[in-house]
């Protein structure tokens, strides 16, 4: 059974005039402060556990750990490891809440011309790789420290450019933070406003990356994205971000290391256009990056419920979480009197994030509540039914 990398980000206030600050410096570096279980700290989302070597995989580079964190107003992921010098680069494909993209286990389109990582080469194509979160955006740092963004609009439409031109300080290995200018982030691209990034590189290859020894623990030098919740359009409420991490070459050859990793592949490369999909464990970890300003909120932070599309003309998908052990679920969907006209599911479910599909299609034009209780944690959200 494939298990779901999770990581949980909730921050827990008591009073509605505190915010959730982030303890991040970008800097290039997972310091041992900034990593913990508190809010605003990182929290790992998963590791590339095989050691590297010269003779396997991409060689003496890659990634060794992925980081998470949250605040108000930022999300955080930190890539530990090392890129090699040249256009080989390290990808963070993301699954935006309210956006839709290239659904699971469907092909990713192409892009014409090879002028980004996200392109279309003589050897071949990212187009085709088939991932098991749905691909909203990605972003790339290469080791020119050329920062690249592919967007992903349909399962058909996709558009890819360099945000590298004109960064506030430009992007180098010495761990000094690049603000994406804004000039580059508009249109599809404005998920990417107010991107800052970092990259720290060793002295030589990854077997002088402090976190090498460590499994990408504290002291790692890493590639870190700080992103703006408001950009990626991140509700305030409580909502989930699904990423997977990868190196890739310069011409779509994807190497052995992804995060969450394939089970036992070990450092065997996985070439051209990969099927996540058919592969061992799941290349993709949820983030529930739910900020709670009031303890009255804390229920809605353990379901995590988000729904979308939202308004819906035809079906609409639930999504939540239950925590700890397996526990009892009911999904209902009410009119705004309190009356209820339908039950999607009452039963006992695993831990992990779940989704349920609701069909609105026979629903009259108006508004609805869906509640998702789970155990004695109850969540609610409107959802607005039109033709």
């Amino acid at each position: 059974m494939k298990k779901l990398s999770t990581l949980i980000l909730a921050t827990t206030l008591t009073g509605t005039a505190l915010s959730a600050q982030a303890q991040i410096t970008l800097d290039g570096i997972i310091n041992a402060t900034e990593i913990g279980s508190a809010a605003g700290k990182y929290t790992s989302l998963g590791a590339f556990t095989p050691a590297h070597i010269g003779s396997a995989g991409f060689g003496n580079a890659g990634l060794l750990r992925m980081y998470g964190a949250n605040s108000s107003t930022k999300l955080y992921i930190g890539l530990a490891g090392t890129i090699e010098a040249g256009g080989n680069n390290f990808q963070l494909y993301m699954d935006l809440p309210n956006k839709s993209g290239v659904p699971v286990g469907t092909a990713l389109p192409s892009i014409a011309g090879a002028t980004t990582v996200f392109g279309t080469f003589a050897g071949g194509s990212i187009g085709g790789t088939k991932l098991e979160l749905e691909a909203d955006a990605a972003i790339a740092t290469t080791g020119r420290y050329d920062v690249q963004a592919a967007v992903y609009s349909s399962a058909t439409s996709a558009v890819a450019k360099s945000l590298g031109d004109g960064l506030s300080t430009t992007l180098t290995s010495n761990g000094v933070a690049s603000a994406l200018p804004a000039s580059q982030t508009t249109g599809l691209y404005s998920l990417f406003a107010g991107t800052r990034v970092a990259y720290l590189a060793p002295t030589g290859d990854i077997t002088t990356n402090p976190g090498n020894a460590n499994g990408g623990g504290a002291g790692s030098y890493a590639l870190e994205y700080e992103f703006n919740r408001t950009s990626l359009g991140l509700p305030s409420g409580a909502s989930i971000v699904k990423v997977m991490a990868a190196y890739v070459s310069g011409d779509a050859f994807w190497s052995s290391d992804v995060i969450p990793e394939v089970t036992g592949n070990g450092n065997n490369n996985l070439g051209f256009n990969p099927d996540f999909t058919a592969l061992a464990g799941t290349q993709a970890a949820s983030v529930n990056v739910v900020v709670v300003l009031s303890s009255r909120k804390a229920d809605d932070a353990v379901v995590a419920m988000s729904i979308f599309p939202n308004p819906t003309q035809g079906s609409s998908t639930i999504s939540y979480q239950v925590q700890g052990g397996a526990q009892p679920v009911a999904v209902r969907v009410l009119d705004l009197l309190g009356r209820e006209v339908r039950t999607l599911l009452d039963d006992k479910q695993s831990p992990g994030f779940h989704e349920l599909r609701v069909a609105t299609g026979d629903l009259a034009v108006g508004t609805y509540l869906v509640k998702v209780q789970v155990g004695d944690k109850l969540a609610t959200r409107r959802l607005a039914v039109t033709r």
